[in-house]
């Protein structure tokens, strides 16, 4: 096994803005990295200042297996229309005197990823929230939980 990168050129970085839409732009570049399946990719975009014990077996154990079931559930960024309604349902917050912002939204999965663009897809989302917090010229992401 490959050791990762964690903190590391692999980060996705945000412009220094504190709108919603900029943090959703870093939010969807991550799932776009679960839909490939790259788990390794989006554990190393993520910002992780005490390091994380998460591998990207657990990461994709937490995401996939958290409806259950009996079909596998797959990460997927779905079409336009749909991204449009998780895009207005997350939740957003900037940067506080603390120095860092907080969003949540939705990582859209389904059981039948072979046609993810498809509005009659059966879509379900697992909430995610995250700080966005300041480093050099940029804004990072760093995980915060996976909500019930």
């Amino acid at each position: 096994m490959t050791a990762l990168n964690l903190n590391g050129d692999r980060l996705i970085r945000l412009p220094l803005v504190d709108t919603k839409a900029n943090y959703l732009n870093g939010f969807w570049r991550w799932v776009e990295l679960l839909a490939t399946d790259n788990y390794s990719g989006a554990l190393e975009a993520l910002h992780w200042p005490q390091g994380t014990s998460w591998t990207p077996e657990v990461l994709k154990g937490s995401i996939t297996t958290f409806w259950g079931g009996d079909a596998p559930w797959s990460v997927v960024v779905p079409n336009e229309r749909l991204v449009g309604v998780i895009n207005n349902d997350a939740q957003f917050q900037p940067r506080n005197e603390k120095g860092w912002g907080w969003f949540l939204a939705q990582v859209p999965v389904t059981t039948e990823p072979a046609d993810p663009k498809n509005d009659e897809i059966p879509l379900m989302g697992v909430a995610s929230s995250f700080f966005v917090r300041q480093q050099g010229e940029y804004y990072v992401l760093e995980h915060e939980i996976f909500h019930l």
